[in-house]
């Protein structure tokens, strides 16, 4: 089983509020569609830089890229 990052990142002086508003739906939409995350959080890389992410299974690539659109992955 592959794993893959899924980020969503975040630039200017709000990226930290708006990536922990961003894993607050990230998080609803796992739970409405029934998907277990090996694990979901936020990183505040700056005053000016932070992202939101998920840790999903790879056969739910064309799921996620196709409802949330990330703006990155990373293979595990």
């Amino acid at each position: 089983m592959t794993n893959l990052k899924f980020v969503w990142e975040f630039f200017g002086p709000d990226s930290k509020k708006l990536a922990q508003h961003h894993l607050e739906h990230l998080n609803e939409f796992l739970k409405k569609e029934n998907i277990n995350s090996s694990e979901s959080g936020v990183s505040f890389e700056s005053d000016n830089f932070s992202y939101s992410y998920t840790i999903l299974d790879e056969s739910l690539l064309e799921v996620i890229k196709t409802s949330l659109k990330p703006h990155k992955a990373f293979r595990l």
